[in-house]
C-alpha cells in the first residue's frame, strides 16, 4: 500500500465544445474538467484518508473555507470523486454528501448515510467474486431494513411517536440522542470507510440537536470508521464554533486562497489543449496572459477562459496578439460582471464598500489592503443605523458575499479576497455621504 492513500482522480472529461462555450458560471460544470492545483489542501484530505485507513477515527474534521468563487466545491468534488474511484468489494469506501440543514437531525443524517452504504453495496456486489458478493448483498439487506425502521421512526417536522405518544418540534428532536441512532448504525456502516462531506457548511443550524449530531460525527463515531469533511465561507469554522465543534485537529483546517499564476495558467492550458490548436509559443502566451488576469481566483480562471474561447470560436480558432487582446478586454467585462452580483448581494449601498475599499488602500507595509474590526465599524456605522443591522450581521453579509474575507493570519481584520475587487469598488461611479468623507 502506498504511503497515501488517493491520488487525485484523473480530470473530469470535458464538456463538447459548444456546451462548454455556452456556460456563463462555472458551478454549471459539476467536477471541474481543468481542475488543477490545491496540492496542498488535497495533501489534508489526503493525510485524514490515511488516518483513517488506519484505524483512527474521532477527532479528524477537516474544514475547508474561502470567500465565494474560491474553489470549495471543485476541491470537494475532487475527493468525492477519489473516494469513490478506490472503493472495492474488498475494502469498500464510501463517500457521503450531505446538506448542513440535515444535520440537526440524526435519523436524518444516518438515514443518509445508510443510503450511501446500501447504494455502494449494490454497485460492488456487481464487481465482486460470488463468496465477496454473497457478503455485500447480506450488508445491503441489512442496510435496507435499517433504513426502513429509521423511516419509520418518523422523525421530522410532522413529529413522531414516543412511547406510543406523538411529539413534535424541538422536544421531539431532543428526545432521540445522536450516540444510539449512531451505534445502532454501525451494524452496516461499520463494513465501510465512511468519508462524509457537507458543502455551504455555513448553513448549518446552530442548536442542541446539531451539537449532538456534530459530536458523532467529529469526536465519538460509536464505532463506524468516519471522518467528516466541511466545505463552506469563510466564516464556517466559527458557526461549527457555535454549532458545539471544538478541538479541531491540528492541520485540519484551510482557508481557500487564490491559486498561483501558474497553475492558474496550467489550468488554461488544459483547456485551449482540449477545445483548439495552435502553437506552444501562442497557447502558452494566451495562458500566462489569462492566469494573470484572473489573480488565480478559480471563479475567474473559468471566466475568462471561457470568455477567450469565444473570442477564438469567432475568429475560426486563431490564437494571436491581436485576439489576445479582445480576449483579455473581454475577461475584464466578465470580472466586473462577477462583482456587481457581489455587490448587488449585499444589504447596503455601494458607497459603503467603496468607503472599505478606500480605507484599505491607504494602508502600508503588513497591513496594506486590509482594515480592522474597529475601522470597519466606524465607516459602517452611519449605514448600519439606518438598516438597524449589527456589525455582527453586516460582516456576516459581507463574507457571505465574497466582499471581504477575515485575515487568517490576524484575527478582527479583513481584506478583499481578491485584489481587483479592492480596485472595482474604488473605481465604483458613486459619490460618498459627506458624513464619511
Amino acid at each position: 500500500m502506498s504511503q497515501i492513500l488517493f491520488p487525485k482522480p484523473p480530470p473530469a472529461k470535458p464538456l463538447p465544445q459548444e456546451s462548454w462555450l455556452k456556460l456563463t458560471d462555472r458551478s454549471e460544470v459539476g467536477r471541474e474538467p481543468f481542475f488543477h492545483g490545491r496540492d496542498a489542501e488535497y495533501e489534508v484530505f489526503q493525510s485524514a484518508i490515511y488516518s483513517l485507513h488506519e484505524g483512527f477515527i474521532g477527532g479528524g474534521t477537516m474544514i475547508f473555507q474561502g470567500a465565494p468563487g474560491a474553489g470549495k466545491s471543485a476541491l470537494m468534488l475532487e475527493c468525492m470523486t477519489a473516494v469513490r474511484q478506490h472503493s472495492t468489494p474488498q475494502a469498500p469506501w464510501v463517500a457521503v454528501s450531505l446538506n448542513p440543514g440535515t444535520l440537526k437531525s440524526p435519523v436524518d443524517v444516518v438515514k443518509d448515510l445508510i443510503h450511501a452504504a446500501n447504494q455502494e453495496s449494490k454497485r460492488l456486489s456487481k464487481l465482486a467474486p460470488d463468496a465477496v458478493a454473497r457478503q455485500l448483498n447480506k450488508w445491503l439487506e441489512l442496510g435496507v431494513n435499517l433504513y426502513q425502521e429509521l423511516s419509520n421512526r418518523g422523525i421530522g417536522v410532522a413529529g413522531f411517536s414516543v412511547g406510543g405518544k406523538s411529539e413534535t418540534g424541538s422536544r421531539a428532536e431532543m428526545t432521540l440522542s445522536s450516540g444510539p441512532v449512531f451505534r445502532d448504525a454501525a451494524a452496516v456502516l461499520g463494513k465501510f470507510r465512511v468519508v462524509v462531506f457537507v458543502d455551504e457548511a455555513q448553513n448549518s443550524p446552530v442548536g442542541e440537536t446539531t451539537r449532538d449530531v456534530l459530536d458523532c460525527l467529529h469526536r465519538d463515531p460509536q464505532g463506524i470508521p468516519l471522518v467528516a469533511a466541511f466545505f463552506g465561507l469563510s466564516d464556517t469554522q466559527q458557526v461549527l464554533r457555535e454549532c458545539g465543534l471544538s478541538r479541531f485537529a491540528d492541520e485540519r483546517l484551510v482557508n481557500l486562497e487564490p491559486l498561483s499564476i501558474e497553475d492558474a495558467a496550467g489550468s488554461i492550458r488544459r483547456m485551449l489543449d482540449t477545445y483548439f490548436t495552435g502553437s506552444d509559443e501562442e497557447k502558452t502566451n494566451w495562458s500566462t496572459a489569462l492566469a494573470e488576469l484572473s489573480q488565480g481566483w478559480p471563479q475567474h480562471i473559468n471566466r475568462t477562459g471561457v470568455a477567450a474561447g469565444r473570442v477564438i470560436r469567432e475568429n475560426n480558432g486563431r490564437l494571436d496578439k491581436h485576439l489576445l487582446e479582445q480576449a483579455l478586454a473581454k475577461g475584464v467585462e466578465r470580472k466586473n460582471d462577477y462583482y456587481a452580483g457581489r455587490l448587488a448581494a449585499v444589504s447596503n449601498p455601494p458607497w459603503v464598500y467603496k468607503q472599505l475599499a478606500l480605507a484599505a488602500a491607504k494602508k502600508e507595509g503588513a497591513l496594506a489592503g486590509i482594515v480592522s474590526y474597529d475601522e470597519v465599524y466606524l465607516l459602517t456605522e452611519a449605514a448600519r443605523m439606518r438598516s438597524e443591522e449589527t456589525i455582527k450581521e453586516f460582516l456576516t453579509n459581507a463574507l457571505h458575499a465574497g466582499l471581504l474575507a477575515p485575515v487568517n493570519e490576524l484575527p478582527f481584520h479583513y481584506q478583499f479576497p481578491i485584489p481587483s475587487l479592492g480596485d472595482y469598488l474604488r473605481e465604483l461611479p458613486v459619490e460618498l455621504p459627506n458624513s464619511v468623507e
